[in-house]
């Protein structure tokens, strides 16, 4: 979707933003400049001024892991016919966590607990959430559908989401799906190339190692474990299913986990007494 001069000049400001409070005012001020238009990159049924609030569960607590996601569902909503505006705190929600594996925050705590490792031994599942941030990448929310709407905003609201990250300053970076991990080390770490009428590329060549991509404080690539600063992993969605059609248990999702995330050391995340 080609954007206006009004949000041409509201995406420049994001970068300029020197706290996420700031930053969400742009954002949702730039959501409220598509009302009147139509666009690849909302629904129908939910209204284009709705805005998710996301980031860091408890910045006292914070271990340096973020977690990114697709999207909040609003499926509830829209089951009930509901179209004005829906403006939540993620966080919130987050921190009402208690157990099980209804939704995506228990997959979450289960990825979490795995990587801060001896440490989450003796935590409850609400202290563990504690530790951790997530960013949705669409912050309007979805319908739990199977389509590109949720990356098209990605792409559409980049510079709002690379904004974000920075200004959380993550260790580690958790990526909840193929699409994601391309989009975050494309478009947030830079690695990408521009080639003559053939548009931008990723580069993926000798950047990617068991899963893993690591860049420095500059959000560049380095394959150097003395510069590198950040590591991203790229894991299933939490909604991963086998075949299209049977959904893959919690044991095995966190099975798959763990072997992802081999040479990432406690000490690597910052860990959560390092960061209080």
């Amino acid at each position: 979707m080609a954007k206006t001069l009004e949000q041409i000049v509201i995406e420049g400001l994001a970068a300029d933003c020197s706290s996420l409070e700031e930053l969400y005012v742009l954002w949702q001020t730039m959501h409220y400049t598509e009302t009147d238009t139509i666009s690849d990159t909302s629904y129908m049924e939910i209204d284009k001024r709705s805005f998710h609030i996301d980031g860091v569960v408890n910045p006292e607590h914070f271990s340096g892991v973020l977690y990114i996601l697709k999207e909040p569902s609003l499926k509830r909503y829209i089951q009930k016919g509901l179209e004005f505006p829906v403006i939540t705190d993620v966080r919130r929600e987050l921190r009402k966590y208690k157990k099980g594996y209804q939704d995506e925050r228990g997959y979450v705590v289960g990825m979490q607990r795995l990587l801060l490792g001896e440490t989450a031994e003796q935590m409850t599942n609400s202290q563990v959430m504690d530790t951790l941030g997530v960013v949705y990448v669409n912050k309007r929310g979805g319908k739990e559908s199977s389509d590109d709407v949720w990356l098209n905003y990605g792409y559409q609201y980049i510079e709002f989401l690379k904004r974000q990250i920075r200004l959380i300053r993550p260790k580690v970076i958790v990526c909840g799906g193929e699409e994601i991990f391309k989009l975050v080390a494309k478009e947030v770490f830079y690695n990408k190339k521009s080639i003559r009428n053939r548009g931008e590329h990723m580069v993926w060549k000798d950047v990617v190692k068991n899963y893993q991509f690591t860049a420095d404080g500059s959000y560049r690539h380095t394959k150097n474990p003395a510069k590198t600063e950040i590591v991203v992993v790229n894991m299933w969605n939490p909604a991963y299913r086998v075949n299209k059609d049977q959904y893959i248990s919690p044991e095995e999702y966190l099975k798959e986990f763990q072997r992802r995330i081999q040479g990432i050391e406690q000490a690597d995340l910052g860990g959560a007494e390092l960061r209080r």
